[in-house]
């Protein structure tokens, strides 16, 4: 017996020849019968799991009926009929061939199969150890595989195979090329290690598995890249991190890095699932921002190398709102408070401020304080409550984003009071007169009347007290057509207090005589005096009356110039002759009337003189801008004016073009012919026989015009058009309501005709004619074409 080991990959074909066969057939007896061999045999295969075995026994001389084949449990291997699905099985190619086929063969089936032949009674066998082993193959590499810049780096490969496959690598350049250990790469049992990767290091390579045993080799090109970590370049908000509460907000997140990283996004310090922004690519918005999305948003961009994080603050500003300003009601003397809470980001600043009279009141101190980091506190402090502090307030709350207003009421209560506790009251002649008893008090206080008169008649004391019961809780206490005097005692009462008011009601005179008049200025033309008043005896003077003429004219006429003042205008007599003499007497007038005249006073005027300045109106330049006149005040003293108007260029007049105009006596000088942008100074003198005044000088500029939206002949046109639509429109309206118009008349005229011609061919006598006279000028007969009827003399109408 010998053995043979053999290594093969594909089929093996192996031949058994037998020497002795008689007849072509295997003898089968023991007494000379040769079979086709007579000794033992064994080999030995491998062959790749999957591939097909196949392997004959053949004998040349003879037959080979007493051949078989036996499977790795010593069974008949089938012979190949059809229908046979068996992956082993045997067939005969001809007498002497028998052959086996394994057509894939597995490691189940893999052991020893047997050719068997029988000789002298004695078996012989060939047998063949047929293995399956398993090829080399990859697990756990990634044809892409990525490597971090700058750090040390595994490519990994990894094979498997019945033996430990040997690993071999390969860089392509220009070729693949077989890399070994130096001071760039490291062949490990983890894989290739690169060190120090860099961008050279992109590329491809190549990963080769071998089984030393089988020969079987593989290989896997393996695409390196070379990543970098991300780096976050910019994080801004758009288009700032402080936005204003409903503003749109965009955050955007740029980063680099190889491959290009993703981004992530959170608010730090947020747990809730439902945030208020949607993302889009590497940014995220918010459609209208909220208190509530203020803090710190990260940002995170990852890939393959890692991943890097950035911050952003955002700061969401809300305007002011004042929350809290109630109405306040204190009583006099008390102490009160106000309070205005107000709430914004940034905190708002709050000012309180009185809608009323300023008060120098020392008794009010305010305070301030911040509930939280959006809400702030105002308190205005009353110590010592007045009246004088009621009114409405204003709280105005103010920051960065905006203002809110708003107003409160402090009502304070207090008892009556009369701002003149003592009043006098004048009445004559049996004069109505009004008694007031206004005061002032909250709530309002409920008055009473009483009179405190002395010496007073029985029926004048029935009548007052009549009165007083009907007005007994009215203000003013009306006495009507009486003189009823004396002393009359109001009282205003609430819950607070009470107050009393004293109004004595006197007879009024007219004032007393005017004894102190003096002399103040004296003109050509004009004379002004000063008066002191007479003693008061009843109402106060409202004024003055001077009655006065010419010394010569004086005692010829008793009609003379009359003059009135009221007390507070100059007691000035003008458009007087200059170098005469006259008489004047005074009198006081009050409500009751005139008062007796004073005793006559003489003065005369002086000789004629220049006139005075002439004195611009008020507002001039206003009004020389607006209406393009200039006004001032005219005097008869006046013959004529000069005027001189100068144009100023760059803050120079410009003295040749000056224009000179005389003007008789006027109070205005039109600007229209001046030119438009211009700024011009004038001179203004007045002028009489004796000389010129003092000039009155005057800048103004002159506006230029506003040119129309539409030219003057377009203006026309269009309103012609306007007034023929207007007049369209009423003809219209007219011939729908009425049948009238020129419209009208156009569209009936043919039928009017017609029935004109009808009643004219019936009117034989002329009956229906428009109009008829009988010689004396009465109509005898007229018909109405509108209405149809016949009225006259003949008709029956």
């Amino acid at each position: 017996m010998f053995t043979v080991h053999i290594q093969t990959i594909s089929h093996v074909f192996k031949h058994c020849r037998c020497p002795n066969l008689i007849d072509g057939l295997p003898s089968v007896g023991d007494n000379g019968s040769q079979t086709c061999f007579t000794n033992n045999q064994v080999e030995f295969t491998k062959i790749k799991s999957g591939s097909s075995f196949y392997q004959e026994c053949k004998c040349e001389l003879g037959t080979g009926e007493t051949l078989r084949w036996l499977d790795t449990h010593d069974q008949d291997i089938p012979i190949l009929r059809p229908g046979t699905k068996s992956n082993v099985y045997t067939e005969w190619l001809d007498r002497n061939t028998y052959s086996v086929y394994i057509s894939s063969l597995s490691k189940s089936i893999s052991g020893a199969y047997k050719c068997v032949t029988v000789h002298n009674g004695r078996e012989y066998s060939m047998v063949y150890h047929v293995e399956a082993y398993d090829p080399p193959y990859f697990v756990n590499t990634k044809p892409d595989q990525y490597v971090v810049s700058g750090k040390d780096a595994v490519i990994t490969c990894e094979a498997r195979g019945d033996t430990e496959p040997l690993i071999s690598w390969y860089k392509e350049q220009d070729g693949f090329v077989e890399i070994t250990n130096d001071d760039k790469y490291e062949v490990t049992s983890e894989g290739l290690k690169i060190k120090d990767v860099t961008k050279d290091d992109n590329g491809l390579y190549k990963c080769a598995a071998s089984d030393l045993e089988t020969g079987e080799g593989i290989d896997q090109e393996i695409h390196v890249e070379v990543i970098t970590m991300p780096t976050i370049i910019d994080l801004t908000a758009s288009t700032n991190s402080k936005v204003i509460e409903g503003e749109s907000l965009t955050i955007e997140c740029v980063a680099d890095g190889v491959p290009h990283p993703e981004y992530s996004w959170k608010k730090i310090g947020y747990t809730g699932e439902n945030v208020s922004w949607h993302e889009i690519a590497n940014t995220i918005v918010f459609d209208e921002v909220q208190e509530s999305d203020r803090g710190a948003y990260e940002c995170t961009a990852v890939n393959n190398a890692g991943n890097f994080t950035k911050i952003i603050n955002i700061e969401v500003l809300v305007a002011p709102n004042i929350t809290e300003l109630n109405n306040v009601t204190a009583v006099e003397g008390s102490t009160a408070q106000i309070s205005c809470k107000a709430s914004g980001r940034p905190i708002p600043k709050i000012n309180m401020m009185f809608l009323g009279d300023e008060s120098d009141e020392q008794s009010i101190v305010w305070d301030i304080k911040n509930a939280s980091d959006t809400e702030v506190e105002f308190y205005l402090s009353f110590l010592r409550v007045n009246r004088s502090h009621a009114g409405v307030y204003e709280c105005n709350a103010t920051n960065d984003v905006d203002f809110d207003i708003k107003e409160m009421e402090f009502r304070v209560l207090y008892p009556p009071y009369f701002t003149t506790p003592v009043e006098d009251v004048w009445s004559w002649n049996g004069k109505s007169i009004n008694l007031s008893c206004e005061h002032s008090s909250d709530p309002p206080g409920v008055i009473t009347w009483r009179y405190q008169g002395n010496e007073i008649s029985a029926e004048n004391q029935m009548e007052i007290n009549k009165i007083i019961a009907d007005k007994l809780h009215k203000s003013p206490l009306i006495i009507e057509n009486k003189t009823l005097y004396g002393v009359y005692e109001c009282t205003a009462k609430n819950e607070f207090g009470e107050a009393k008011k004293m109004i004595t009601l006197r007879e009024g005179f007219v004032p007393a005589a005017i004894n102190n008049v003096s002399l103040a200025n004296l003109t050509s033309y004009s004379v002004t005096f000063t008066i002191e008043p007479p003693p008061i005896e009843g109402p106060d003077v409202i004024g003055f009356t001077a009655e006065y003429d010419e010394v010569d004219n004086y005692n010829v006429t008793d009609i003379h110039t009359n003059r009135t003042w009221s007390i507070h205008r100059p007691l000035k007599i003008d458009k007087l002759k200059p170098n005469t003499s006259y008489y004047v007497k005074f009198a006081a007038i009050n409500e009751v009337g005139t008062g007796p005249w004073s005793d006559v006073l003489e003065f005369a005027t002086l000789e004629q003189s220049t006139p005075d300045e002439p004195e611009w109106e008020m507002n001039v330049e206003e009004i020389a801008v607006k209406e393009k006149v200039l006004k001032w005040k005219n005097s008869d003293l006046v013959d004529f004016y000069l005027i001189r108007q100068c144009p100023i260029k760059n803050g120079f007049i410009e003295e040749e073009s000056c224009e000179i105009t005389q003007l008789d006596q006027t109070n205005e000088f039109h600007l229209d012919e001046m030119n438009a942008n211009t700024t011009y100074y004038i001179e203004l003198i007045a002028q009489n026989t004796v000389g010129n005044s003092t000039t009155a000088r005057i800048t103004v500029t002159i506006p230029g015009e506003e040119a129309p939206y539409l030219s003057s002949a377009a203006l026309i046109g269009l309103s012609i058009l306007a007034v023929f639509l207007c007049l369209v429109m009423l003809d219209l309206l007219l011939l729908l309501w009425r049948r009238q118009g020129v419209i009208a008349n156009c569209c009936v005229k043919k039928k009017k005709n017609n029935r004109e011609e009808s009643l004219n061919s019936r009117d034989k006598k002329g009956l229906l004619k428009d109009k008829e006279s009988n010689g004396n000028g009465h109509k005898e007969y007229e018909y109405n074409k509108n209405t149809g009827a016949i009225t006259g003399k003949h008709s029956s109408v």
